[in-house]
């Protein structure tokens, strides 16, 4: 009997409850890594919208505080920003291949129809005023907050597509 009581004194695991342990915490980093590629995915997207967003912004400040054009061309994984610059001083309200490129951008996701075509030209005025309206989008399967981005003639604003109706909501 004395042999039965020191086994069971000692304590420790026994081999299977490791296992078992073991398995548990393999499956737990499986999903672990599964939410976090999702979540990159989400967050990918949603930094390219606003890098998008803030610099559609910044043609548009540009062109009134500097009382010129500033032209956005946006094409499948790319976009580019000119200043109206050539002829000097004021420019001619056309883009020519002398006037400034201002943004240079590749994206890591198409550049996508909402309801205006890509490519597309575009421009904004000396008073900011955009020569275009509707909506375009980052592309992708993942459903972050913001993902499209809506351009009327005096606003430009984020928001999230919805592919049931092919709208940008604003969020």
């Amino acid at each position: 009997m004395r042999f039965a009581d020191d086994n069971a004194a000692r304590g420790g695991f026994t081999l299977v409850e490791i296992l078992i342990t073991i398995a548990i915490l393999g499956i737990l980093v499986v999903l672990a890594v599964g939410n976090f590629g999702g979540m990159n995915e989400k967050y990918k997207v949603e930094a390219e919208t606003k890098q998008l967003y803030a610099d559609l912004m910044d043609a548009r400040g540009r062109a009134m505080q500097r009382n010129r054009m500033f032209f956005v061309q946006i094409n499948g994984n790319d976009y580019q920003t000119y200043e109206d610059t050539f002829p000097v001083p004021d420019g001619d309200r056309a883009l020519q291949n002398t006037d400034t490129l201002a943004v240079n951008t590749r994206v890591s996701h198409v550049i996508a129809t909402g309801d205006i075509v890509v490519p597309l030209s575009f421009n904004f005025n000396r008073n900011g005023i955009a020569s275009v309206s509707g909506f375009i989008r980052l592309s992708s399967t993942a459903r972050p907050d913001y993902d499209c981005i809506t351009i009327t003639a005096t606003r430009i604003k984020m928001g999230q597509y919805n592919a049931t109706g092919n709208t940008c909501a604003e969020r």
